[in-house]
């Protein structure tokens, strides 16, 4: 007779039973799984090693590359032997632009043979000004108006003074008009000093820029006779950063350059310096390039002058002292790069 302990024997017998199974089949699969983990991480390992032995190369190829195009641009190179002899060249940059920017430029332009006859900046008090700044300026440049009203005077009255000390002057410089709403009109005071209409007044409009501390002028000591502003025929490269706005003052400081004394302008655009052997990237909320001279040349000036807009690269500036001898040379304007 089959009684109740027999029955709870074999009810153990079989959870029992149950449970080791249980316990074998999931040490099995737990071990499947470690080992499959292990296999894909292992192969992850390996590709990510592989792909960083590509990358190295790559990051070497782009350096000697690099190398090779900044020879190119630099002291010696045949590329560049000759392209603008004896021809006296100013540098202009807005103060955002790197320092490394503008010598690499000039020594781009050194190769070529041009004379190096200044380096302008635009500080400051010009390209952002203060109270103070504006307070000062009406002063001492006869101005009235709000504060882009008197920042877009003094920008096209700067492209007027280079101009007349361009390689290309007005033949007769007409004496501009007196505008109300950007210029005084009370009797004339010898301390104001008004928009230029010969050189020497183009001189001194400079001189007193200088003063109020809206231009720096360098780089003069090897230019000698030519040094900028105290010679005449200039040929210029204007250069800008990428991220910059160019609507409050280098638009209408090139426009009135340009109109003025057409294809003795470069204006030129310089990205984020790139370190060598680093591949150029451009990523969200960053301006597309060409974006700094998108609206010159779609303006009434852009068959008077000339652009390039990817100067923080050899051959940009390449380009740019090319850009400058064809005008030069044939009375041809170009715009290079994307």
């Amino acid at each position: 007779m089959i009684n109740f302990r027999f029955h709870l024997i074999s009810l153990v017998a079989v959870f029992l039973a149950l449970g080791v199974g249980v316990a074998m089949g999931a040490s099995f699969v737990d071990r499947a799984t470690v080992d499959s983990l292990r296999s894909r991480v292992d192969d992850l390992d390996e590709g990510y090693r592989r792909r960083g032995a590509e990358l190295d190369a790559t990051r070497e190829q782009l350096a000697r590359s690099d190398a090779q195009s900044a020879a190119l641009a630099g002291p010696g190179s045949e590329a560049l032997a000759g392209r603008l002899d004896g021809a006296p060249v100013v540098v202009l940059a807005t103060a955002e632009v790197p320092r490394t920017v503008i010598d690499e430029v000039r020594t781009s332009l050194g190769a070529s043979g041009a004379d190096r006859a200044g380096t302008v900046r635009l500080q400051p008090p010009l390209t952002s000004p203060s109270a103070a700044d504006l307070t000062a300026a009406r002063a001492r440049l006869g101005l009235r108006g709000d504060r882009n009203a008197v920042r877009s005077r003094i920008a096209n009255d700067l492209g007027i003074s280079l101009a007349l000390l361009s390689a290309a002057p007005p033949a007769a410089p007409a004496v501009p008009p007196i505008d109300p709403a950007t210029t005084t009109t009370e009797p004339p005071d010898a301390s104001v000093v008004r928009t230029p209409t010969d050189a020497a007044g183009a001189r001194a409009y400079l001189a007193a820029l200088a003063e109020l501390g809206m231009i720096s002028v360098g780089d003069t000591d090897e230019s000698g006779d030519v040094r900028f502003p105290a010679g005449s025929g200039y040929r210029y490269v204007l250069i800008g950063g990428a991220d910059e706005d160019p609507r409050p003052v280098v638009e209408p400081l090139a426009t009135a350059e340009a109109d003025r004394a057409p294809r003795t302008l470069t204006v030129a655009e310089a990205g984020a310096v790139r370190a060598a052997g680093d591949a150029t990237t451009t990523t969200v909320g960053e301006p597309d390039p060409g974006s700094f001279v998108a609206g010159l040349r779609g303006s009434d000036v852009a068959d008077a002058l000339s652009t390039v807009d990817d100067l923080d690269e050899s051959f940009g500036r390449i380009a740019t002292v090319y850009a400058v001898a064809e005008q030069r040379d044939s009375g041809r304007v170009g715009h290079y790069g994307t």
